[in-house]
């Protein structure tokens, strides 16, 4: 590990539950910590502990750091105005939706929303809605990055779609991870409770904090090989925030199959962070966790994006129930078996 991500480690535990760093001297480093922390999207922390007196540097350093961190939140206010139009646009449509991620757990769970950057819309709706969402975003003028597979794969298997407005992109998810483990999950339980953040006058509808914590170990677990600090972070500080429901999160991770999951998220704090997590969390880390979910886990596991569907198709397949495989081996088009039954099982042999 370099000197650079040492200290960008040092400074994403700024503030957790638990923490308490040294005084984080730049000098090491110099201008060189800038584009690390802008990876780990973790500038405005980095400002914050120069607000604070945490963080040492020379004067260019420091004003490089400031400067940089000036910028992402530029881009990041023009995100959220991007968040309160997508929110408003499906409101009017009548589509059931929660904002997700950055632009939600910005105004919620950190300490000022400058510590939280991001760098696109993530907002989930239900799957009956999602060619709906997909629609109206078009019809106001965004473009949509890639093509259905087949007809009705969004709705019935996609996790995502993938739209551009300008030069902002909106995720509208169906799920929260694709694979197997979004097989597994039961999205409809995501808007059964309703909490809003506000952004730009508007009250926004957003996940309660239990749920953003289960998203936000999914997306530490699943997302990456290795996640970047501010998605860590995110753990930390949802574990620590009033209103989580171990219980509800525990049977959550229960009927959706995912103590994989859980104890990989957690596994990959701890190692990075110098943060204090609840025991209702650590315990994951030492429970015993079915072969068939940590056999689920290595697809995932690839840094390659291009190569992460294919990889992923296998085990997804396997997750789906029977009645769902043949229409998910046509839309994802498996080169062998010129029939449905054929491609299934070709692919469960892979």
């Amino acid at each position: 590990m370099g000197a650079a991500e040492r200290i960008a480690e040092r400074i994403a535990s700024i503030g957790l539950p638990g923490s308490s760093p040294d005084l984080i001297e730049l000098d090491e480093v110099g201008s060189a910590i800038v584009p690390m922390l802008m990876n780990e999207r973790i500038l405005g922390v980095a400002a914050r502990g120069i607000d604070q007196g945490a963080l040492l540097g020379d004067e260019d350093v420091i004003g490089d750091v400031i400067a940089a961190h000036d910028e992402v939140m530029r881009q990041t206010m023009r995100i959220e105005v991007k968040a309160v139009e997508v929110s408003q646009l499906f409101d009017e449509a009548g589509i059931d939706h929660r904002i997700l991620k950055g632009a939600a757990l910005a105004h919620t769970m950190a300490v000022r929303p400058a510590d939280r950057s991001f760098r696109d819309v993530d907002v989930l709706v239900g799957g009956d809605d999602i060619d709906q969402a997909v629609q109206v975003l078009t019809r106001a003028g965004s473009t949509r990055l890639q093509a259905e597979l087949r007809a009705g794969y969004d709705a019935r298997f996609g996790k995502s779609v993938t739209l551009k407005s300008g030069d902002i992109e909106v995720d509208i998810h169906r799920v929260l991870s694709p694979g197997p483990f979004g097989v597994w999950m039961k999205p409809k339980e995501l808007f059964l409770l309703r909490q809003s953040v506000q952004l730009g006058g508007r009250g926004l509808p957003t996940l309660d904090p239990t749920s953003h914590l289960v998203h936000a170990c999914y997306h530490v677990a699943l997302g990456q090989v290795t996640p970047v600090l501010s998605n860590l972070r995110d753990i930390a500080m949802l574990a620590a925030t009033d209103g989580i429901d171990f219980d509800r999160f525990d049977e959550t991770i229960t009927r959706w199959r995912g103590g994989a999951v859980i104890k990989r998220a957690v596994r990959l704090a701890q190692a990075r962070l110098d943060a204090e997590l609840p025991d209702e969390l650590v315990r994951y880390v030492h429970a015993a966790v079915p072969a068939s979910e940590l056999e689920m886990i290595a697809p995932y596991l690839t840094n390659d994006s291009s190569g992460r569907f294919a990889a992923l198709a296998p085990s997804t397949l396997k997750a789906l129930p029977l009645a769902d495989r043949p229409a998910y081996a046509l839309a994802v088009g498996l080169q062998d078996g010129s029939d449905p039954v054929g491609r299934v099982r070709n692919m469960l042999g892979r």
